[in-house]
C-alpha cells in the first residue's frame, strides 16, 4: 500500500480530505496495519518510499530495557522544526525535568504502553504558543518488531488541527545541551 496512489477526488486512496502536506495519523495507521495485519510488523517491512509524504513528520525511536528508556534514532524535518532542534540520539526522559507542560511525560507513558502491548497508541498533548494559546497536538505510535520482540516504534505528530501561522508560533522546546566552545582565533 502506497500513500501516493490517488483515488477519487484527488485524495490518497481511502483517505477523504487527506492533505499530504500534513502528518496523517490515520494514513500511517492504515499503512502499519497493512504490513502485518494489525500485529506489530518487522522494522524491515516498513518501506520509506511507501510513506514518503509522511516522512517529514515521523519519529523512529528505539526502546531500551532495564531501565526502560526511549531514544530517538531518526526524526523528520517537520518534527525537528516543531521541536526547534534535531532530537536524534536524545532520550525522551532527558526532557522531563525541564518540560513544564507535561508533553514529554505523556509521550514517555504512551511509548511504554506501545512497547508493553505491541499495539498502536494514540493521544494528544498540549503545547503553548508564544502568544499564550495552547495547541492540541495529536500523535500516533506504532510499535515495530526487530526479530521476535518489539524494539522500535514509528511515531507521528499531526499539526493539521490548527492554522499554520499558529503552529509556527509554537514555543520550541529549548535545547539546553552544552555547545562546544568556539575558538575565537581564526
Amino acid at each position: 500500500m502506497r500513500l501516493d496512489r490517488v483515488g477519487k477526488r484527488g485524495h490518497a486512496s481511502g483517505m477523504p480530505g487527506w492533505d499530504s502536506s500534513k502528518g496523517s495519523i490515520e494514513a500511517l495507521h492504515r499503512y502499519w496495519i497493512s504490513r502485518a495485519g494489525g500485529l506489530a510488523p518487522q522494522r524491515h517491512e516498513i518501506d520509506p518510499a511507501d510513506i514518503k509524504p509522511l516522512l517529514p513528520f515521523l519519529y523512529i525511536v528505539r526502546f531500551e530495557r532495564e531501565p526502560f528508556r526511549v531514544r530517538y534514532i531518526l526524526t523528520g524535518t517537520e518534527a525537528d522544526r516543531w521541536n526547534g532542534f534535531n532530537l536524534t540520539g536524545r532520550y525522551v526522559d532527558e526532557f522531563l525535568s525541564r518540560d513544564i507542560h507535561g508533553a514529554n511525560r505523556i509521550l514517555l507513558d504512551c511509548y511504554a504502553k506501545a512497547f508493553e502491548t505491541a499495539g498502536p497508541v494514540f493521544g494528544t498533548y498540549t503545547w503553548p504558543t508564544r502568544a499564550g494559546y495552547k495547541l492540541a497536538v495529536r500523535f500516533g505510535m506504532f510499535p515495530l518488531r526487530v526479530g521476535e520482540h518489539v524494539q522500535q516504534c514509528l511515531a507521528i505528530e499531526d499539526y493539521s488541527g490548527f492554522p499554520p501561522a499558529m503552529a509556527d508560533d509554537g514555543v520550541p522546546f529549548e535545547d539546553t545541551t552544552p555547545k562546544p566552545a568556539v575558538d575565537p582565533k581564526p
